[in-house]
């Protein structure tokens, strides 16, 4: 094993033990320390099982993963001045919650990536069939579906804009993996083409897998999110109504292609 994982490993067991000792300062970052030494301790397995792993690939792209993280999920915040489904509790001094939040917010990304790496290393969902040609006009038909979802919560009065929260999960999915898959670089569309689906589950399952971990660390830490949604989406586990977990597999897939079109500007400018 890397020395890492070990490293995430403790920091994970270590703010567990604290937490519930009642140590302060570990309480108020607890979903920021948990998320890093999570994201560590994936990387080691992912290296344990295929000899490679995101972070020792290429360990610049692994470094992109984390302010592309904080900038995607700023987007987000942004729309919740206008849908307001979740605010924030337990929140101290404005400095001590600036180096909170932008230090959770950069761990979202990276670990969506590194959990469906995990499940690609246990070949989980390796599914194969025959591909199917996807016409321009239909990714041009999502990519304007893309644009209307990303819209409606901005222009619609609050009455209308708070039920609009699944619009905006889905939105940078619609808008973004077109223009990836257009440009041939790495998209859900283009592998349903080749007839690959391990990807999109894994991203579906990957996102699933996290939604629990962040509502799980959330729930116990002192500082954290609740939820003001408008409608019953069921019992709650954790902070999380139960279908509200359905939003986090298109929340993996908007990072992924964030991700892939940030990275495809980058390539072309080297």
């Amino acid at each position: 094993m890397k020395p890492y994982f070990y490293i995430g490993l403790s920091v994970i067991v270590v703010s567990e033990i604290l937490l519930f000792l009642g140590e302060r300062w570990v309480s108020m970052f607890f979903t920021p320390l948990v998320w890093t030494g999570y994201i560590l301790f994936i990387d080691g397995v992912v290296y344990r099982i295929k000899r490679k792993s995101l972070l020792t690939t290429n360990k610049k792209t692994f470094c992109m993963m984390f302010p592309l993280s904080l900038g995607f999920w700023f987007v987000f915040e942004f729309y919740n001045l206008f849908i307001k489904n979740w605010k924030y509790e337990g929140l101290p001094s404005i400095w001590l919650t600036a180096i909170g939040m932008v230090w959770a917010f950069a761990t979202i990304g990276p670990g969506i990536l590194e959990t469906t790496e995990f499940l690609k290393s246990i070949r989980a969902f390796n599914l194969s069939t025959k591909g199917f040609k996807i016409p321009n006009i239909v990714l041009r038909i999502v990519i304007v579906i893309g644009i209307l979802c990303l819209l409606a919560p901005l222009v619609a009065p609050y009455r209308v804009s708070k039920y609009l929260v699944t619009s905006l999960w889905f939105g940078f999915v619609f808008l973004l993996d077109p223009i990836n898959c257009m440009n041939e670089k790495n998209s859900i569309f283009s592998e349903w083409q080749e007839g690959n689906f391990q990807n999109f589950l894994c991203l579906f399952f990957g996102g699933l897998i996290c939604g629990f971990l962040w509502e799980l660390w959330n729930y116990w830490a002192a500082t954290g999110w609740i939820y003001q949604i408008p409608y019953y989406l069921g019992p709650k586990i954790f902070e999380m109504p139960l279908l509200g977990y359905l939003g986090f597999p298109p929340l993996a897939m908007g990072y992924y292609a964030f991700y892939s079109f940030i990275l495809r500007k980058t390539q072309q400018r080297q």
